[in-house]
């Protein structure tokens, strides 16, 4: 359910245009080929499942708006992150959420993109009105896969709870990908820059 301004639902002809909106960061490409490599090896090990196949991101909104609204939440989304500075995410580890079976690798210094999160979500909670944004709990994860089957679960846990991962890059950009219904692909939108700091103004960074 989705809420106009006038906190009224939209009427069917706008429902039948909304699109969802998605926004991503993405590691550099070195971690992004060792991601891929755990994917293959967790299929290998434990079958097919959810994910599988979905390139190396950490997830930050996600919310579905009319098509019509697209550049008014692309700019109030920009107005937003060209007053944040890029800044470094360590991962850590693998962690394990039991209640949907998801395994992802752990965000060292979440409150970082927590609060990219809430400054994004509360911008276009102002400006957008959706139910969406009103979710207040967001952990950052960069995925490997969600919705395993339990055995597949007890196996990975067992398998990598205590294997060794750590690695960092930079968040310059955050990233939006777009997709229509019937919501199946997602395409690539636009980036949206981060501030730059002292140092990569300098070209130091």
């Amino acid at each position: 359910m989705i809420l106009g301004k006038d906190h009224s639902l939209f009427n069917q002809s706008d429902q039948s245009d909304l699109s969802e909106y998605l926004f991503i960061v993405l590691p550099y490409a070195e971690i992004s080929k060792e991601v891929k490599s755990f994917k293959r090896d967790f299929f290998n090990k434990y079958g097919a499942y959810p994910g599988q196949n979905s390139c190396a991101h950490i997830r930050l909104v996600s919310f579905f708006q009319p098509e019509e609204r697209e550049e008014r939440l692309l700019k109030a989304s920009h107005e937003v992150l060209s007053q944040i500075k890029g800044f470094e995410v360590f991962l850590n580890g693998f962690g394990f959420y039991g209640v949907d079976r998801h395994v992802f690798l752990d965000v060292l210094n979440k409150q970082s993109l927590i609060d990219v999160y809430h400054l994004l979500r509360f911008r276009l909670f102002k400006e957008l009105v959706s139910l969406s944004f009103l979710n207040k709990r967001y952990e950052p994860t960069l995925n490997i896969g969600t919705g395993f089957s339990a055995l597949q679960f007890m196996d990975a846990v067992k398998d990598y709870e205590h294997e060794p991962y750590t690695n960092n890059f930079r968040i310059t950009r955050i990233h939006v990908l777009k997709r229509k219904a019937p919501f199946k692909t997602w395409e690539s939108l636009t980036t949206l820059p981060l501030a730059k700091s002292e140092g990569e103004l300098l070209g130091l960074l």
